[in-house]
């Protein structure tokens, strides 16, 4: 049976599905908690929290791609390995290299690691709307001007296809198996253990792409109960609707299709109305309302306390007097893990923002995408990877040597930088013993110190020569598979791995066990790439220049992800990916018009007419214009709905910016006060 719940953002709709889960475990009874990847671990505390040490083991918490995989384990397919996102872009290049002059539209950017990763979106998009390469040929001969290419998008497409097949599988052909396997054992009469007389509650979901409508098809027919929770005020769906509740109403009209289809009872859904969150904030529910319906009762100046607008003359002034409206908060009382600063650009104010809050000692936490391109490990890597394809001896070995990662003390690379700077040695001075005086000519007698100086550049040349020399033997007309491997034994051979664990002890000892976490993740990270490059090309012959530029594009495309150094930070979060734990206070910046809500641009390889073309053949792409207008809509929406007590609102007029006019009906009806700071507030920073 299919139950949803539908309510607007604090109308209680978690609490409840909280409340049923823990009256199930207090029968005895087993549920599971379907939520987004980004929420797994906020949902793993929150369970905790609220059904106690004894109950929280009733109940399973899994993200779509953590179900899928569990499914999988059970039922047979787990061992198949996936791609990366990093790796369906290093996929996406051996196609397009393999097409050659097959590629006229995109012949051009061919080799760009950016237009390899717009095209590996634009694939995860296809696939998401339940696509084949083969069936975007077929629709592709039929969209009059588009059609060229759309065509040669889908033999980018079935080229791909035709290279994961093996080398791997692609993230949403796990979900497609998972459902597989689910279907094949529920025709069987044995589903998988985890599964039996479970119920399942789905919660913070705006959207289901066509890999997850399957899995949950096969859940409906399978399982007793799955309740659904929308962000959804309950009214009908309307045609051409574009409204603020529009996408959920489709989304429950889809699954409501999606259980009869599978022979699931549609129970009649539970409407929650009341807003519980801003209970003791009559201006928040005010504003609430007003976003909801349209309309509201007029505040008086008593209730209009917690609601402020400030016109900052810049972003810097923005993120200045959030600080300074934080600090005074937290003179109060107010934990900063109950404060929280969104914006929908973070790179616009993500400097800004981190100079005040260190100015004013405010702890922050900002996940912010992080590449391992630059780190000592990937640095190593790409210099042997020159050295193997010819290039300078010099500027590479003595790169290699101040990694960090080679067992040479300071004063050996710096004698050996010195050395190379003094006599600039060419490839065959390299390979002979170094004898020269350190000073440079004219010197015929070494002093003592000139002697050790001597030595330790001779020592730290043999080191790196030697190890260099015999990659070079054992990789020579070899694999791609020979070649990583050839790589990491190369990196021990210098004493990589020696030297990685030193830092790491180096750095717990300075600055705490989570920074020495980050830094042996590094390491980790890359010698993931490595495999990740062997699996990728296997036996396949590439040239060390080829290797190179597909392994920068795996760095390029790979993410290390960071760790929250306390457990009590004021989050950064942006409106279109943020998570937050219940704040009490929220500061929304950047409300500017075209900024905030975003006018939507084009993503990936598609345009816009390209899409529309596509919807006009029946195909539900998510990204298509009229999602991503409702999309924004939702963002704004939720950003300013997510505190209980407070919300900050402010935009950098002084910059020329209008205010964004999702907010007039707000500033007309309510009349938010421009916030008071005074000097003690704002004296932490310059």
């Amino acid at each position: 049976m299919l139950k949803l719940v539908l309510g607007g953002s604090g109308s209680g709709k978690t609490t409840l599905l909280y409340a049923r889960i823990k009256a199930r475990a207090e029968a005895g009874q087993r549920s599971i908690l379907l939520v987004p990847e980004q929420f797994t671990s906020s949902t793993e505390g929150r369970i905790y929290r609220e059904l106690g040490d004894a109950l929280s083991g009733m109940v399973d918490s899994y993200s779509f791609t953590s179900l899928a995989e569990h499914i999988l384990s059970a039922e047979g397919g787990a061992a198949v390995q996936t791609l990366s996102d990093a790796g369906r872009a290093v996929l996406v290049r051996r196609t397009l290299e393999e097409l050659q002059d097959n590629v006229h539209y995109y012949y051009r950017h061919r080799r760009s690691a950016a237009f390899c990763q717009m095209a590996a979106e634009t694939i995860d998009e296809l696939k998401s709307a339940g696509l084949s390469g083969q069936q975007l040929y077929a629709l592709a001969r039929n969209c009059g001007t588009e059609s060229g290419k759309l065509s040669e998008l889908a033999l980018i497409f079935q080229g791909y296809e035709t290279l994961l097949a093996h080398t791997g599988m692609d993230p949403a052909d796990r979900l497609e198996l998972a459902a597989d396997r689910l279907e094949a054992a529920l025709a069987a009469g044995k589903l998988p253990e985890f599964l039996r007389d479970r119920a399942v509650f789905v919660d913070e979901f705006d959207t289901f792409n066509a890999p997850k409508k399957r899995l949950m098809g096969a859940m409906l027919a399978a399982l007793p109960m799955v309740t659904v929770a929308l962000c959804d005020d309950g009214t009908p769906l309307q045609p051409e609707d574009l409204s603020l509740f529009s996408g959920a109403k489709q989304v429950a009209a889809q699954l409501r299709q999606l259980a009869r289809k599978n022979g699931a009872e549609v129970a009649v859904p539970e409407l929650l109305r009341k807003d519980l969150r801003h209970q003791d904030a009559p201006a928040l529910a005010a504003m609430t309302r007003l976003l909801e319906t349209g309309r509201c009762e007029p505040l008086s100046p008593e209730t209009a306390d917690g609601l402020y607008l400030f016109a900052a003359p810049s972003r810097e002034e923005e993120a200045r007097a959030a600080a300074g409206a934080i600090r005074r908060l937290m003179r109060q009382g107010v934990r900063c893990g109950k404060m929280a600063v969104v914006c929908r650009n973070i790179p616009d104010y993500r400097a800004a923002i981190r100079y005040e809050f260190r100015m004013a000692d405010i702890p922050l936490y900002c996940d912010e995408p992080t590449t391992p391109e630059f780190s000592a490990p990937a640095t190593a890597v790409r210099a042997l990877l020159a050295l193997l394809r010819g290039a300078d001896m010099t500027e590479n070995l003595t790169i290699l040597a101040k990694t960090g990662l080679c067992a040479l003390t300071e004063p050996q690379v710096c004698a050996l930088e010195n050395y190379a700077y003094t006599w600039s040695p060419n490839a065959a001075a390299w390979r002979t013993k170094f004898e020269k005086s350190p000073k440079g000519f004219g010197e015929n007698e070494l002093s003592d110190e000139d002697a050790k100086t001597l030595e330790d550049a001779e020592t730290a040349r043999q080191l790196l020569v030697t190890a260099v020399d015999e990659l070079r033997s054992k990789v020579r007309g070899g694999s791609a598979e020979q070649i990583s491997r050839e790589l990491y034994f190369c990196l021990k051979k210098l004493g990589a791995e020696e030297q990685q664990a030193a830092l790491v002890e180096a750095v717990r000892t300075a600055r705490g066990i989570p920074a020495a976490e980050e830094a042996a993740r590094e390491w980790n990270v890359v010698m993931q790439l490595l495999n990740e490059m062997a699996h990728l090309l296997g036996g396949q012959g590439v040239t060390f220049a080829e290797y190179e530029d597909l392994f920068s594009l795996l760095l390029r495309s790979s993410d290390l992800g960071h760790i929250p150094q306390t457990l009590d930070a004021v989050v950064l979060a942006s409106a279109g990916k943020m998570r937050l734990d219940a704040p009490d206070y929220v500061f929304v910046l950047g409300l500017a018009e075209g900024e905030f809500p975003c006018a939507p641009s084009e993503t990936g390889l598609l345009t816009h007419a390209d899409r529309d073309v596509l919807m006009a053949k029946q195909i539900d792409l998510p990204d298509c214009f009229e999602n991503r207008v409702v999309r924004e809509q939702v963002c704004v929406y939720k950003a300013l709905t997510a505190p209980a007590k407070g919300l900050w609102l402010s935009w950098p007029k002084g910059q020329g910016k209008t205010l964004c006019a999702a907010l007039e009906p707000i500033v007309e009806a309510l009349h938010p006060a421009a916030p008071e700071l005074e000097l003690p507030d704002l004296a932490a920073t310059p």
